[in-house]
């Protein structure tokens, strides 16, 4: 059976979002505070504009509801924590209760509003930027858990590899490492010299043109030589 509009036990309209929660949402209000901020954030990291018609966000109190809401709408999506869906009305983003509830729905409603802002995001891109700004606004910079991993992982021998991330073409391609290692180019793009957020900014300005974008690693390649080590340089 579908939950109608009168079985949430909460529905609040907040800036461009749609709140819909099975249970109250003072119980996550620091979630709350931080979705209100996210557009903001993303834009000024980003030197983006968002532009989204709605973004409904669909919270559910128990795994077993969200599967039964979910698998009548995107039956794969079941397999997920939280999902992200782009409609031709409104981005949904899908989460159920559980211990990274806060961080799954920053990550989905990251999605949905680069999607709003870019015609494109290549997968990896996509991933990467939601991995960054999941964290709470004070975390991002300086208390990623995959800050650590990567250190280990350098100390390992390990190369940032920005060529084999965008030959990714689909999302089931990300593994774990994947998402690590997108997060640690956009930690580098977005807290690194000036010269990566040029690079960004020239290949945002090529995808909103409409032609074929010259990949990001080669825009960073050409404006930060010896690129590789200066990423690890960066992430130790």
């Amino acid at each position: 059976m579908l939950i109608s509009a009168a079985e949430w036990a909460e529905e609040r309209a907040l800036g461009p979002y749609l709140i819909r929660s099975e249970f109250a949402l003072r119980d996550v209000s620091e979630l709350v505070q931080h979705l209100g901020q996210l557009q903001d954030d993303l834009e000024l990291m980003l030197g983006l504009t968002c532009n989204p018609q709605e973004i409904q966000i669909h919270l559910f109190r128990t795994r077993s509801g969200y599967i039964d809401y979910v698998g009548r709408r995107i039956p794969e999506g079941t397999k997920r924590q939280a999902l992200f869906v782009q409609g031709t009305d409104a981005g949904r983003v899908y989460a159920y209760r559980h211990r990274g509830l806060e961080t799954d729905v920053r990550h989905e409603t990251t999605h949905a509003l680069l999607h709003t802002a870019l015609p494109y995001v290549p997968i990896w891109l996509d991933e990467g930027l939601a991995e960054y700004f999941e964290s709470p606004p004070g975390l991002r910079e300086k208390h990623s858990p995959h800050h650590a991993e990567l250190q280990r992982a350098i100390r390992q021998g390990w190369k940032p590899g920005i060529e084999q991330l965008e030959a990714k073409r689909e999302m089931l391609n990300m593994d774990a490492k994947d998402y690590r290692d997108a997060w640690g180019v956009i930690h580098f793009i977005l807290h690194g010299p000036s010269a990566a957020r040029e690079s960004l900014a020239a290949y945002f300005e090529e995808i909103h043109s409409g032609r074929a974008p010259t990949p990001l690693s080669q825009h960073l390649r050409q404006r930060i030589p010896n690129l590789n080590q200066k990423i690890i340089d960066h992430l130790k």
